[in-house]
């Protein structure tokens, strides 16, 4: 899960929200928040019965961090959409599944990255079915060892990818 390039989904509309993660205004997704506001984005990690996480690879067409590793399956939060919501909508979007029961909030924090200021909000899924990923934004996944993850040479990872498992994954 990675904020979009500039320019890429310009007709979706999305909130801006204030410091405190106040909804502001809208606008559209592409055009980018006024000044002094954020972007909001929802991420699921998605783990096994065996502990593993989802990590999975962006394609090379990608938008942002094309060709890199990350675990967080997200997007963009909509206008008038909760988090919980944008999250359920992005698992169903990229790895197919319809439903995610006992999905659950983790942590939101602020996010500063070469696509401008958002506020990140991550969830936790204990997945009880195989992905079906999106190949137009999944080029690989598969379920690896959260250490894994960060010493397995799964390089380049997402930088909020990787803080995710050291926050979800503490060794």
């Amino acid at each position: 899960m990675t904020p979009p390039a500039p320019g890429s989904q310009g007709s979706e509309r999305v909130d801006y929200v204030d410091p405190r993660d106040r909804v502001v205004t809208q606008g559209g997704r592409a055009a980018g928040p006024p000044d002094g506001l954020l972007r909001r984005y929802a991420a699921t990690v998605c783990t096994d019965h065996g502990g593993r996480v989802l990590l999975y690879r962006r394609t090379a067409s990608a938008p942002a961090y094309p060709g890199h590793y990350d675990v967080l399956i997200g997007g963009a939060v909509r206008s008038g959409e909760e988090y919980r919501a944008a999250a359920l909508r992005e698992l169903r979007e990229e790895l197919g599944w319809e439903q995610a029961p006992g999905l659950a909030e983790a942590y939101r924090i602020r996010v500063d990255d070469p696509h401008g200021a958002c506020f990140l909000t991550v969830h936790r899924w204990l997945a009880d079915r195989a992905p079906r990923p999106d190949p137009r934004e999944i080029a690989w996944c598969g379920f690896v060892a959260p250490l894994a993850v960060l010493t397995g040479g799964y390089t380049p990872l997402v930088p909020a990818g990787a803080e995710a498992v050291r926050r979800l994954f503490p060794c």
